[in-house]
């Protein structure tokens, strides 16, 4: 007899011919349709409250990234070791594309469910009109890297409910397991939270008190201050705007994922995988964020993953000819053999696309298969490709470009949208997607009232250049060029047993090695995402493990020294290389933020690159990078520090 497997097949209500519905930053979701951040609220409730053994269920579907390592729809494949997911591997970024379109299927079912249970009356009727164009929406941290306050904060939200409007528990702020097997979760802590949660108090627990409900409490309860996103969050968009523009990314296997290269070159230690690290190795905090095998229950989770999909759709407007290439599988998993191939017809397991058929990375190539896209990759209504490209383009200049350091020099950002949206200092919020959305009878209908065409889909009116922070330093522009200068990092996998995060200062530091990732002279943080390969379940990170795996990551320190171009006078060479040999540091800490001393993780390497920069103009809205030179100087004879003859 047949299995009946789920087919993903996206979602086709809302679709009208080329127009698909849009997923939403979800600040402005909340703030210009409330009414469709209520259903999205409802939508989750009730995901979350399906039973855990429907394989629909939020329980189910958030395992297949871990924990409990358990076959999803009785798939486990040909492969013989635990585990799906794709970690610093060239199918990292196309396995989650069908994985987040079996997520946004299950909630965009319940939320037709939730709506089917109001009573008849002008409410259902006007909630019945939205929900085909309901998609799921995304935390983009890059534009604005400040946690949204109705996922950190708000552990309750009043909502529109088929009984009147009540005040629930906030599926956003967590999810509850309500009970835990401790066979399928075995690690300590994790099998005594109930609650997901994030930088728990980990601290003055009586490890012998863990059966005491006021200990296990005060565990699952969450602190205020999460890690500086003022100095952290305008580097993360740094790295993406560096993503997204230079010319060495340019290639899907260099830009995807962050396994090791190792070709001797110091022009592209960073990845889309790497800053996606940087966001659980900062957020988890120790909680379930933190950790692979437990991240997909919390429900930032999708919302972070939903941004990493878009910069990567984004990034295939930009790049249209790169894409997956076979390589060979190191590591065994459910699904793959290790020395076998991974490469773009290999099935994405547990992913069906109909009952005989996997999705593929050539299969789900193209987003707008599963129903539904992101408001900067609007393709009808405009002239042709060409122009959806030079609207990404100034998309990233508008959301990404204005801080970037290339910009801030010249002191406008070419090409990007609108009046200035950074209004409120490094991580304000933006008005990305406003109310160019279609909310109501779908997209593609030409009397939906609000819609705007992609280029104006950031609800800021006409297009004008938007200025830089400054007036810009006009004078460190040498023949139409300027240096930037990166932080390469590079360490075992799996050195310090879990994840960790390598933080880079610019400057002097608190002594107090709990506070570092609140410094004011933090740069950034390069993250490791990591299982424990003592106690996880997940064969491939234990032979990962053994073989030593190294992963990289790249922190750009040019907009830290443009902050202290008065001490600097300039940004060549001659003047910044002595300043970093006596102002760079990097130490590392566990995500709970427990130093770990640099000599107790021997594979880490920290070393300085520079680069000379033509500086975006109208003819070419992003910058273009010449010749990668790497300086030992500056980290010889340090700790962790890359020296002359080492390996790049």
């Amino acid at each position: 007899m047949a299995t009946n497997y789920f087919n993903i097949t996206g979602i086709s209500e809302g679709v009208n011919g080329p127009a698909v519905p849009l997923r939403q930053e979800i600040r402005a979701l909340q703030s210009t349709n409330p009414d469709m951040f209520n259903l999205y609220i409802l939508g989750l409730q009730r995901m979350q409250s399906l039973p855990k053994a429907d394989r629909l269920s939020w329980f189910q579907i958030a395992g297949i990234h871990g924990r409990p390592y358990a076959a999803w729809d009785n798939v486990r494949g040909n492969g013989n070791a635990s585990g799906y997911c794709t970690h610093s591997s060239i199918l990292f970024l196309t396995w989650h594309r069908p994985y987040l379109a079996l997520f946004e299927q299950s909630l965009f079912e319940n939320v037709k469910a939730a709506v089917a249970a109001f009573p008849a009356g002008p409410i259902k009727d006007k909630f019945t009109r939205l929900a085909p164009s309901f998609r799921m929406p995304y935390w983009d941290w890059a534009a604005d890297a400040r946690v949204p306050d109705v996922v950190l904060n708000q552990e309750t939200i009043e909502v529109e409910t088929a009984t009147g409007r009540q005040i629930i528990r906030n599926p956003l702020y967590s999810y509850n397991f309500g009970s835990i097997n401790r066979a399928e979760f075995p690690e300590n802590r994790y099998n005594t939270w109930l609650n997901t949660v994030r930088y728990p108090n980990l601290r003055n627990i009586n490890p012998t008190d863990k059966g005491n409900p006021a200990q296990v409490a005060a565990q699952m309860r969450q602190i205020e201050k999460l890690p500086n996103p003022g100095t952290n969050g305008l580097n993360l968009r740094d790295r993406v705007y560096a993503l997204l523009s230079r010319n060495n990314y340019q290639n899907f296997a260099f830009f995807s994922n962050d396994g090791w290269n190792n070709n001797g070159n110091p022009d592209d230690y960073d990845s889309l995988e790497s800053v996606h690290n940087t966001i659980h190795g900062t957020i988890g905090g120790g909680g379930h964020m933190s950790t692979p095998a437990y991240a997909g229950f919390d429900p930032i989770f999708w919302l972070h993953h939903t941004n990493v999909d878009r910069i990567f759709a984004i990034w295939q407007v930009l790049n249209p000819n790169s894409y997956v290439v076979d390589q060979r599988a190191r590591y065994s998993t459910f699904w793959s053999q290790a020395n076998g191939t991974e490469g773009p017809t290999t099935t994405l397991l547990p992913f069906h696309q109909n009952n005989s058929t996997y999705w593929t990375s050539l299969t789900c190539r193209n987003l707008k298969t599963f129903g539904s896209t992101y408001p900067e990759l609007i393709d009808w209504g405009v002239v042709g490709p060409d122009q959806v490209r030079v609207n990404v383009q100034r998309a990233v200049q508008t959301l990404y470009g204005r801080t970037a350091p290339v910009n801030r020099i010249l002191g406008e950002a070419p090409g990007a949208i609108g009046a200035s949206t950074f209004t409120g200092g490094p991580g304000a919020a933006v008005t990305v997607g406003g109310p160019g959305i279609p909310q109501t009878d779908g997209p593609g209908d030409e009397k939906t009232e609000g819609y705007v065409p992609a280029q104006s889909s950031y609800g800021q009116g006409e297009q004008q250049p938007i200025q830089a922070e400054n007036t810009g330093y006009l004078d460190l522009i040498k023949d139409g060029t300027v240096y930037e200068y990166f932080c390469n990092v590079r360490a075992d996998k799996y050195a310090a047993g879990g994840s960790f995060n390598v933080h880079i200062f610019l400057g002097e530091f608190n002594s107090d090695a709990t506070q570092r990732a609140y410094d004011d002279n933090l740069v950034g943080t390069f993250s490791i995402f990591a299982n424990d390969p003592e106690t996880t379940g997940c064969e491939k990170c234990q032979n990962e493990a053994e073989d030593g795996l190294i992963v990289t990551g790249s922190i750009p320190l040019t907009g830290a020294l443009l902050d202290r171009i008065p001490e600097l006078n300039s940004l060549e060479p001659e003047n910044v290389i002595p300043y970093l040999q006596s102002k760079l540091h990097w130490r590392c800490n566990r995500p709970d933020d427990t130093p770990i001393p640099r000599e107790e993780i021997p594979s880490l390497k920290v070393g300085v690159a520079s680069v000379p920069v033509e500086v975006p103009s109208p003819d070419h809205l992003l910058p273009k990078y010449g010749e990668w030179q790497p300086h030992y100087q500056v980290t010889a004879g340090r700790t962790a520090g890359l020296v002359e003859g080492d390996d790049l």
